[in-house]
């Protein structure tokens, strides 16, 4: 009786040093929530966006304003008329400088009447964040533009 009761304690043992199945989606394990202390990953600006909104205000003009972004600048088209900022993050702080295009060749092209407005709460602003509806929200001094990806 006693040499039966040792493979089984074996098999048991055995079965309690088996790596543990990974952790599925929605566990508590696998949640990829920044927990306390954690700097929130900086949130990626290049692409193609649409401004959904200015200074709290959605922007709901017949017209759409499409920006571009590289790792520095966010720019809108034509890059002829000279009409960007340069930026920097790091982590949830956003940085854009102001800039002037006085003395710059330019293309004459009409530009949207609320651009200026624009860059100018980029500049103000001082933050950058993903919203929940998977939007970013640069903000900062009373000042703020909402951006969605195109």
């Amino acid at each position: 009786m006693r040499l039966l009761l040792l493979p089984t304690a074996l098999i048991i043992l055995l079965g309690a040093c088996s790596p543990q199945s990974p952790a599925q989606p929605g566990d508590a394990q696998s949640s990829s929530a920044p927990g306390a202390g954690e700097v929130p990953q900086a949130v990626d600006l290049a692409g193609y966006w649409r401004v959904a909104g200015i200074d709290g205000a959605p922007f709901e003009a017949s017209y759409g304003i499409a920006l571009s972004a590289d790792a520095q600048r966010i720019w809108w088209e034509p890059e002829c008329a000279r009409q960007y900022r340069e930026y920097s993050i790091s982590g949830s702080r956003f940085v854009a400088p102001a800039r002037s295009n006085d003395g710059e060749v330019v293309c004459e092209i009409g530009y949207p009447e609320e651009l200026p407005e624009i860059w100018s709460a980029l500049e103000a602003a001082d933050t950058i964040e993903r919203t929940p509806e998977n939007g970013v929200l640069i903000s900062g001094n009373d000042r703020s533009v909402l951006l969605f990806s195109q």
